[in-house]
């Protein structure tokens, strides 16, 4: 009977020492728990964080490639304008206004060389004038009359209205304004008509002011030679 008891007894010391080395307290629990939520929010703070920066980078990078190809667009046709002296529909017409908004126009020939293919038949091209008309001008939103959209206006061929037919297209958006300059002999000038001097400019300067991706004004200047010209 007295090993019965101490048997017993045993058992309940034992039953004893498990219940306080099994688990966790309350205390640890909440450590563990604080510790957790501080980690689980650092790793949140930075995946909004990777998530936010991913997000500005292509909003610049859209941005700057829109801006690039406009500026490409210009470039590529005053560098390629056509200059013929002797005949009188081909012209090189621009102007500002004496105050800003410049919003400058530009209306000239260019070269550029294109090929058309026929819908039935993919493999067979047909070839059009490389000579063509174009023109460069903002035009305002309803909404936002201080706001533009930057225009190309071309022409497949050139006629005696340099500066109006052929087809619009919207190049650039949000631009706050344009201007064009002219370079002659050492000095630039803010207005060029070739049918009264029947001389055409050595190179344009363009500047292009456009609103960014975060509403902030950027100014944009380039220089185009015009290399026919030389």
């Amino acid at each position: 009977m007295k090993d019965r008891f101490q048997f017993i007894t045993r058992i309940r010391g034992t039953a004893g020492q498990c219940q306080y080395l099994d688990g966790f307290s309350l205390i640890e629990m909440l450590v563990a728990i604080a510790v957790s939520s501080v980690i689980l929010l650092m790793l949140y703070s930075s995946y909004r964080t990777i998530i936010s920066a991913t997000a500005e980078l292509t909003k610049v990078a859209a941005f700057y490639e829109r801006i690039n190809l406009a500026i490409y667009h210009i470039d590529h046709d005053i560098s390629c304008a056509f200059v013929n002296r002797n005949n009188k529909d081909v012209c090189f017409i621009a102007e500002n206004h004496t105050s800003t908004p410049y919003r400058g126009t530009l209306n000239f020939v260019t070269i550029n060389h294109r090929n058309f293919f026929v819908a039935i038949d993919p493999g067979k091209e047909i070839r059009q004038s490389d000579i063509h008309e174009v023109g460069y001008y903002l035009k305002s939103y309803r909404d936002k009359p201080e706001v533009f959209r930057l225009v190309k206006r071309e022409q497949n061929t050139y006629d005696k209205e340099p500066e109006s037919g052929g087809s619009e297209s919207v190049i650039l958006d949000n631009v706050t304004d344009i201007k064009f300059e002219f370079r002659l002999r050492n000095t630039w000038v803010d207005s060029w008509d070739s049918r009264k001097y029947i001389k055409f400019p050595a190179a344009v300067k363009t500047t292009l002011k456009i609103k960014n991706y975060r509403g902030e004004e950027e100014e944009f200047v380039f220089i185009s030679l015009v290399n026919m010209a030389k």
